[in-house]
C-alpha cells in the first residue's frame, strides 16, 4: 500500500510539473522517421525537458513525442532545462510512431501540450488573483489584465530569414490573473513605425490558456496568415522610436473566434476596451536566420 501512495504522488507531481501551451514552427526530420528536431514557440506556461508531449495536427492526429534535447532559440549552443513562456525553444525529440506520413505529417503549426491533454472542455471552480500589469481589457464582460511575456515585445525590422522575409511585430501579453494562464499573442506583418490601425489582413492573433491554469482545461481562440471573420482590430496610438528600442501603446477590440481540435467551434471571446501603454519593444535590425541558429545547436541539413 505504501509503495502504491508513493507512485500515485508521483504521478500528481507529474501532472502538476506539466502546464504549458505551444505551437510548431520550422521542423525537420533526423536519422529516422521518429526522429525530430526544431523550433516551437512557447505561448503559455513553462515547458521542461522531462516534459512528454502531444502534438496536435488540424485534423486532429495526435503525435507523442519526448524531448531528448532542449535549448533557446538565440542561444543554442546552451542547453537549458526548461523554457518560459514568450520564448523559442529549439529542441530534439523522437515520437512514437512514424510522424512523416499521410497529408497530415508532423509539420510546422501544430499545436502542442502536456501528453496527458484532454481536447474536451471541462468547467472547474476558479479562485483567481491579480498582479500589476500593463495590458487591461473587458474579456467577455469581465476585467482582465495581463503583462508583457519575456522578451515578448520585438519589432524584426527585416524578418527572419527562413522563417518571413517580411518585417513583422510581436506582441504578447501573459495573464496576472493567477491561476488563469491565457496569453494574447499578437502578430503585425509589415507594421508601420507611427500610430496605425490594423485589421484581420494585417495579422495573425492566438488567445491561448487555461482560466484555471490546468493544461487539460486549455482553450485557443484566434486566427492565422490574415485569415479571420472577425472585426477584430489592433490599433497603435504611440510610437516613439529610440536607439534599440521603440515605446508603444495602443488599443484591442474585437472577437476571437474558437480554434478547435476536433468539431465546429461555436464559441468566442469578445474583447472591449483593451489597452496597452508605453511598452518597450526591442528592435531586432539585423535579419537572424534559423537555419543558422539550427546549425549552430548541432542540426545537420
Amino acid at each position: 500500500m505504501k509503495s502504491l501512495l508513493v507512485v500515485l504522488m508521483l504521478c500528481v507531481q507529474l501532472a502538476m510539473a506539466q502546464s504549458f501551451t505551444a505551437e510548431t514552427s520550422d521542423i525537420y526530420v533526423g536519422e529516422s522517421n521518429t526522429e525530430f528536431y526544431g523550433s516551437i514557440n512557447i505561448l503559455s506556461g513553462t515547458l521542461k525537458k522531462s516534459d512528454k508531449l502531444a502534438i496536435y495536427a488540424e485534423t486532429g492526429r495526435k503525435f507523442s513525442a519526448t524531448i531528448t534535447k532542449m535549448s533557446l532559440l538565440d542561444q543554442p549552443k546552451k542547453e537549458v532545462n526548461e523554457v518560459q513562456s514568450g520564448s523559442v525553444a529549439f529542441i530534439e525529440f523522437k515520437t512514437t510512431d512514424d510522424a512523416t506520413t499521410g497529408k497530415d505529417y508532423l509539420r510546422k503549426g501544430y499545436k502542442v501540450y502536456p501528453y496527458t491533454f484532454n481536447p474536451v472542455e471541462k468547467s472547474a471552480p476558479i479562485s483567481s488573483t491579480t498582479s500589476k500589469g500593463n495590458f487591461s481589457c473587458t474579456l467577455d464582460g469581465k476585467p482582465f489584465t495581463a503583462k508583457v511575456a519575456y522578451k515578448g515585445a520585438s519589432l524584426f525590422r527585416k524578418g527572419v530569414k527562413n522563417y518571413t522575409e517580411k518585417p513583422y511585430l510581436q506582441l504578447q501579453f501573459s495573464s496576472t490573473m493567477s491561476p488563469d494562464d491565457r496569453v494574447l499573442t499578437i502578430q503585425i506583418f509589415n507594421p508601420k513605425e507611427s500610430p496605425f490601425t490594423y485589421t484581420v489582413k494585417d495579422m495573425e492573433v492566438n488567445f491561448s490558456g487555461a482560466t484555471d491554469g490546468k493544461a487539460d482545461h486549455t482553450t485557443l481562440f484566434g486566427f492565422v496568415n490574415g485569415k479571420g471573420d472577425t472585426a477584430f482590430k489592433v490599433e497603435i496610438t504611440k510610437w516613439q522610436t529610440g536607439a534599440d528600442k521603440a515605446t508603444i501603446s495602443g488599443k484591442v477590440s474585437g472577437k476571437l473566434n474558437e480554434i478547435k481540435l476536433l468539431g465546429t467551434a461555436r464559441t468566442y471571446n469578445t474583447f472591449e476596451n483593451g489597452t496597452f501603454e508605453n511598452i518597450e519593444v526591442e528592435l531586432i535590425k539585423n535579419q537572424p536566420d534559423l537555419k543558422q541558429m539550427m546549425k549552430e545547436a548541432g542540426a545537420k541539413f
